[in-house]
């Protein structure tokens, strides 16, 4: 049982990380766009607003 558990606490923490990767993916591509402020980015990616800005600056 405790395997078990385990397998499905690895599984979703790399959901997790898939969606994270995607989310700072899509605000990266909003980023070079240049066509949203940094608030719209950070409120439609789920990132946060500091996670935004330091995206921002290697882009």
């Amino acid at each position: 049982m405790f395997m078990e558990a385990r397998l499905l606490d690895e599984r979703r923490e790399g959901i997790a990380e898939g969606e994270a990767n995607a989310n700072i993916a899509t605000a990266k591509r909003m980023l070079a766009k240049g066509c949203y402020s940094l608030e719209v980015i950070a409120e439609l990616t789920n990132l946060s607003l500091a996670d935004v800005e330091k995206l921002k600056k290697d882009v």
